[in-house]
């Protein structure tokens, strides 16, 4: 890993910390986030991925339009270091 990817990978985690902090906040049965990144090509590569506790949390978060904020949020996060996620996707643990 180059040093630019380190850098890249510690600024990206930080980001996705703060949004994960933030939706925990606002959202009690939001879990967690993860992602995956190819750091040699992070904007066509970046797959968020956020999890509830349990399928009843997913379906009132859809039911409440809380994804799209969810998602407005990662994105927020992720504006300060230029980096956009191909894909943001809801799973129930």
């Amino acid at each position: 890993m180059t040093k630019t990817e380190k850098r890249l990978d510690s600024m990206l985690r930080k980001a996705l910390t703060c949004a994960c902090e933030n939706i925990k906040d606002s959202h009690s049965d939001f879990s967690h986030l993860t992602h995956i990144v190819n750091l040699k090509k992070p904007t066509n590569t970046l797959q968020v991925t956020c999890y509830f506790v349990d399928d009843l949390a997913l379906s009132h978060a859809a039911s409440e339009l809380y994804l799209p904020a969810i998602e407005s949020e990662i994105n927020k996060q992720l504006t300060v270091i230029d980096i956009k996620p191909q894909t943001i996707n809801f799973l129930a643990m």
